[in-house]
């Protein structure tokens, strides 16, 4: 019991790190393109003021 215990720990850390960086992630980009498009700035095909 306490080793499968051990193991479910081991999975949700796992899959919690990955969620944590994969959300990071989005933040960041989500964040450069209101950057962009508060100053104004080409991005690919959208022209924006």
């Amino acid at each position: 019991m306490a080793m499968a215990l051990n193991m479910v720990f081991c999975i949700a850390k796992m899959v919690f790190v990955a969620l944590s960086g994969w959300i990071s992630s989005c933040l960041t980009v989500a964040d450069e393109l209101a950057s962009s498009l508060r100053s104004g700035d080409i991005i690919g095909p959208f022209h924006v003021g």
